[in-house]
């Protein structure tokens, strides 16, 4: 008897956590705001592949955390008029791979394990700017570098997507969080950036 009470009492605070995971995530405030989304290369531009990924994951991120609506403005230009413009500026790109072996040594075909003695790198400037469409007020300002390196793990990966991938989680990660995402601070800047009282000397953090 006492083994089934202490097992109904194990159940019941399973499910009170659950709960209250469940109740906390609900109670994460999305912005009543419509937001369009402008990523684009500045000097030293990359591949348009990395900046469309990066387009896409950053949108479906701010739309299901950030922004009661999201608009990528390349894709849906004739789109209901933003509250807000989150434009994205990416510059001065590295995307490259360095040989242990010489490269003449790592191009020819020969030993499979050649693959595993390369490294990927990848790295890009990145500032983004949240301002209000109406009046132009900034809300938030963002600069970052993101740098990887990644040595391939078994013969076949190609490091140099996966760069670029944790590249990607790295950048929506840190917007997020420095926009507010999902707390009632990225509503009451926006609010106050829509009423003229947003200081436009806002700096990057």
């Amino acid at each position: 008897m006492s083994r089934i009470g202490a097992g109904a009492r194990g159940a019941l605070a399973a499910l009170a956590a659950a709960s209250s995971a469940t109740a906390a995530f609900a109670a994460k405030e999305i912005a009543p705001y419509r937001a369009a989304l402008v990523v684009s290369w500045g000097e030293g531009a990359g591949s348009d592949a990395f900046r469309d990924d990066l387009a896409r994951v950053l949108g479906e991120s701010l739309a299901e955390r950030c922004f009661a609506a999201v608009t990528t403005v390349e894709h849906d230009p004739a789109g209901p008029a933003p509250d807000v413009a989150y434009k994205v500026i990416l510059s001065h790109a590295v995307d490259e791979t360095i040989f242990d072996d010489t490269i003449a040594g790592a191009l020819q075909p020969g030993e499979p394990s050649q693959e595993l003695r390369r490294v990927a790198r990848f790295e890009v400037s990145v500032d983004a700017t949240l301002m209000a469409e109406a009046n132009g007020a900034i809300v938030n300002r963002k600069h970052l570098v993101p740098r990887i390196s990644r040595r391939p793990i078994f013969i076949g990966e190609d490091p140099q997507a996966i760069a670029r991938s944790q590249a990607i989680d790295q950048i929506v990660v840190d917007l997020s969080k420095s926009l507010g995402c999902g707390t009632p601070k990225l509503t009451k800047k926006i609010r106050e950036a829509l009423g003229g009282t947003a200081r436009d000397s806002a700096q990057p953090r």
